[in-house]
């Protein structure tokens, strides 16, 4: 479920990209980047996403205690399972106290047949939940997501993986099977100074538990190709 690599061993050919399509989530110890080489190291990853909200440039989002998320639970999710286009792909810096906090994931493609069996076939929308409108979105994002509608099928087939796909914080009800299967099929990564994971969210469902203190990770989200 999880690959780990030495920020060390970065510049002797591993290929992060395979390694993230092979695994869906990859974990990198021990990384030194300012915040301009971390939003290179994640444009390598793939065409990174522009952003408006608790930035520190165009493509580095600050995840914390008085930014984005900030110290509350954040349920079972999906990165950018309201949006278009392909950018599934997150890379999340810890830069301090990323322990106050584990974030736990739980690997889609490994949901039993019986559970994909009962949900092949129907679709779910999408939408931010309201208590994170105002704090991730500006006002013309909302506007266009409300537009846009975004409706996703349930079970998906995603680079050569059969998969469910239910984000629980940002679909329109919920879905208790699902939310138990999550429960009892997870990982928890307890972050340590100098962690950065990376995901596909359409594999990777996650969430985190509340905190309290001082807590700032740095996030970009990237296009992962679709084959």
């Amino acid at each position: 479920m999880k690959v780990i690599v030495n920020y060390g061993d970065l510049g002797s050919g591993i290929d992060l990209k395979e390694l993230l399509r092979s695994f869906g989530l990859v974990h990198i110890t021990d990384a030194e980047f300012t915040i301009d080489e971390f939003a290179d190291f994640a444009k390598n990853l793939g065409e990174p996403l522009k952003t408006e909200k608790h930035t520190s440039n165009e493509f580095v989002q600050m995840v914390s205690h008085d930014g984005l998320f900030e110290n509350g639970d954040v349920d079972w999710h999906n990165d950018w399972s309201y949006g278009r286009g392909s950018y599934y792909g997150t890379v999340l810096y810890n830069i301090k106290g990323g322990h106050l906090a584990d974030t736990t994931f739980c690997d889609m493609t490994k949901a039993p047949r019986k559970l994909k069996d009962k949900y092949r076939g129907k679709m779910g929308e999408y939408f931010p939940p309201q208590r994170l409108q105002s704090n991730c979105f500006t006002e013309k994002q909302i506007k266009i997501l409300k537009r846009m509608q975004v409706r996703r099928p349930f079970v998906q087939h995603w680079q050569g993986k059969e998969l469910l796909y239910c984000s629980l914080g940002t679909i329109n009800e919920d879905f208790p099977d699902i939310r138990e299967f999550a429960e009892q099929n997870s990982h928890t990564h307890k972050w340590k100074e100098g962690d950065i994971l990376i995901w596909d969210n359409m594999r990777m469902m996650h969430k985190r538990n509340s905190f309290t203190g001082e807590r700032t990770l740095w996030r970009v989200q990237f296009a992962i190709g679709t084959k």
